[in-house]
Formats: structure tokens, sequence, C-alpha cells
């Protein structure tokens, strides 16, 4: 009775011991190369809000984008958000990028394209996807 609880003691030590630090490190962050890197523009195309008394229309307005190796800069109109991101995904022919913005709650999603020199924004409901171009 002891030895099958020894051995079997055993076998834990050796998964915990060997296996656990193969599957904590497999992941490697992924970061941006530089010529994916700068600033990117765009326009956010007009859209509709149903306040749930009228339906109200928010006219197109500029996006800007400043994307550094660390963080991020992301103008919209006169507001001027700074946060962080990280790549959650590198796929064939986009990394998928996920941006914390400071004092919000939610995330903003963008997709970098390998080639093209472009990004697209998903916005938050109601807001349209948005293309930014390099310039």
């Amino acid at each position: 009775m002891i030895f099958s609880y020894l051995r079997n003691m055993l076998k834990w030590f050796f998964i915990f011991t060997f296996a656990l630090p193969f599957a904590a490190f497999g992941q490697k962050k992924i970061e941006l190369k530089n010529r994916f890197l700068g600033q990117y523009k765009g326009e956010i195309p007009s859209y509709n809000i149903d306040t749930g008394e009228k339906i109200m229309k928010v006219s197109s307005s500029a996006i800007y984008l400043d994307l550094k190796k660390d963080d991020l800069t992301l103008t919209i109109g006169n507001n001027k958000l700074h946060g962080t991101y990280t790549v959650m995904f590198k796929a064939k022919t986009y990394f998928l990028v996920d941006a914390k913005i400071d004092d919000q709650l939610a995330t903003e999603r963008l997709i970098i394209y390998k080639r093209g020199r472009k990004i697209s924004r998903d916005g938050m409901y109601p807001q349209p996807v948005t293309e930014l171009k390099k310039y």
C-alpha cells in the first residue's frame, strides 16, 4: 500500500518538475517589427445611435494612431487617448492586437496587416470598422 502511494507521488513529482515548466514557458511574447510601428490615419464613417427616444446621426471624424514599441496614442477628433498593447495572435497575413486604453474598461481590437501598410480597427458598438493607412 505504501509503495503504491510513493510510486504515485513520484509520478506526480516528475510531472510537475519536468512537464509544467515546458507548458509555462511554451508561449513566447510576440513583438511587432519596426516596419509596423509608426503613424496611421483614417476616418471613422458616420453612423446612427438609437438613444431610445430618437435616432441620432454621428458625423464622420478623423482618427490617428501613433504606434510605438511599448505603447500607442489614439486621437479621435479632439480626444487624445493613451494606452498599451499586446500582440495576441500572429497569423500568416496579420497580427491581432489588443490595446488597453488608460481609464477605459473595454479594449480596442486592432488587426495589423503584414502587407499594405494598413490597420483595421474594430470600433466599439455602434462605431463601424475603420481602416487606417500608414503615412
